[in-house]
């Protein structure tokens, strides 16, 4: 009796101190559901936080917003078709190609980037292999090699002609087809022979006006679009660019930018990014402006060091900006995370997807038909109408204290909650940690004056709710 009373005792002891542990928490675990609510519309319902969602102002989701970067330096050749199949798991739409600097020194015929830094041991993927996988891409023509000279002088000449040349090789052996074509990358940022930013802005204006008036006459049925290069943060300059193109104005289609964004900073700040997405593209002409987005992240210098789950969160904001910014085309950087831990879409060897590519990869199936006015307080909200009887919702925790959320839908009439899916961090004691997301079903109270309530980050920090309601 008494080494019973000891093993009772020993078992109790075990229990109490399994329940006060501060080691990891499991998502999974039942003491963190929230399932016992009911579809049944409920009188007042106080939440903490309303956000709105306006079915009756639609813009188009153009799906090549899902794109991605080919990073030539960081995927090589003989693995690139295992990288283009987690793609094509993911979701993911045009693959820009062959990335981003390397473009600048990237041979078409040979594979290889003479004068480059940091060409890699093992060349990236070659044009052939490209197409082998990957049927929707974009790619990049140099401008750095007549950016470095004096414009005029005979080293631009020989310069120009060079760069003619490869952009002809370029456009042939890549057969871009129906793709997009933008001329350099970053030129705000090139050296440029160590002139003022005005001085480079003047240089790349002639470069390009140069390329854009050889395609023309070289590629005259071309169905491909051609776009001038710029800082989405500095939109005059895109004003400047068009009062500077005394010749192929009209070549150009529109406008790549590289909108690295976040919400802690002043230069780069997402609460501008739709305005300036616009206004860059209208700046140098609003009768053609096509808006390709060819390099994007939510940056860890402008979000607090933001990684893994955490970075996760701040994507259905951005995308959403974007669709409702008109975009037609985008693609993610860096594709692997070894490039900038934290933020790329997959592991080293493509076996693992983290948070930032689970969640791109969702709204890539999901964000489809058009992106509905919404507006947000701290919590974030996304919103699409599927069809016309179809509405999802995206609500990003982020690192808000747990609050009650309810999200007021104008002109659709809710009938019910198809689906409730929350997306929670791998270990909420570790929101950066660099392990995928999990997936779990859940519900959401709906409430007699047409809004869906859930509580958001109730269980811990950085979850992302995705709602699916219909209508009658």
């Amino acid at each position: 009796m008494l080494k019973t009373s000891k093993i009772l005792s020993l078992v109790l002891i075990g229990f109490m101190l399994a329940c006060s542990t501060n080691n990891g928490t499991d998502p999974d675990d039942p003491q963190f559901d929230d399932t016992d609510d009911d579809d049944d519309p409920i009188e007042n319902i106080n939440a903490d936080i309303t956000l709105s969602v306006d079915a009756t102002d639609a813009v188009d989701i153009y799906p090549d917003i899902f794109g991605v970067n080919n990073d030539w330096r960081q995927i090589p050749d003989n693995t690139f078709s295992n990288f283009a199949s987690t793609l094509g798991n993911i979701g993911t739409t045009v693959v820009r190609y062959p990335g981003g600097w390397e473009s600048e020194f990237y041979a078409w015929t040979s594979n290889t980037t003479p004068g480059w830094n940091n060409t890699p041991s093992q060349p990236g993927a070659s044009v052939t292999t490209l197409k082998s996988n990957v049927s929707n891409y974009s790619i990049v023509l140099p401008t750095a090699a007549a950016m470095n000279t004096t414009v005029g002088s005979s080293q631009w000449n020989t310069a120009m002609a060079n760069l003619k040349a490869r952009t002809k090789e370029a456009i042939t052996v890549s057969n871009v087809g129906n793709g997009l074509v933008e001329i350099g990358n970053e030129w705000w940022l090139q050296f440029a022979g160590g002139v003022s930013r005005a001085q480079k802005l003047d240089k790349y204006v002639q470069v390009a006006m140069d390329i854009a008036e050889y395609i023309e006459s070289e590629f005259p049925n071309r169905t491909f679009k051609l776009l001038i290069n710029g800082d989405y943060t500095q939109p005059q300059e895109f004003t400047t660019m068009k009062n500077k193109f005394t010749k192929a104005y009209n070549a150009i289609d529109g406008v790549a930018l590289h909108t690295y964004t976040g919400y802690s900073t002043t230069t780069h700040n997402i609460a501008d990014l739709e305005a300036r997405i616009k206004d860059c593209a209208n700046n140098f002409n609003p009768n053609k402006n096509f808006k390709y987005l060819s390099e994007w992240m939510p940056s860890r210098d402008y979000n607090d060091r933001a990684l893994y789950m955490e970075a996760a969160n701040i994507i259905p904001d951005i995308i959403q900006i974007y669709a409702r910014a008109g975009s037609q085309a985008a693609a993610f950087w860096p594709p692997i995370n070894t490039s900038i831990p934290g933020l790329g879409l997959t592991s080293w060897n493509y076996s693992k997807v983290f948070p930032t590519g689970q969640i791109l990869g969702d709204m890539a199936a999901s964000y489809r038909g058009k992106a509905l006015k919404t507006t947000s307080d701290k919590f974030h909200l996304a919103a699409a109408l599927q069809d016309a009887n179809t509405m999802v919702l995206y609500i990003t925790g982020g690192k808000e204290s747990g609050k009650k959320v309810a999200v007021k839908v104008n002109g659709f009439n809710i009938s019910s909650i198809q689906k409730v899916e929350r997306f929670v961090p791998f270990d909420y004691n570790d929101t950066a940690k660099a392990e995928p997301y999990i997936t779990q079903s859940t519900s959401a109270q709906l409430s007699t004056n047409n809004e869906v309530v859930v509580d958001v980050n109730k269980q811990g920090l950085y979850q992302i709710y995705k709602i699916i309601l219909k209508s009658n």
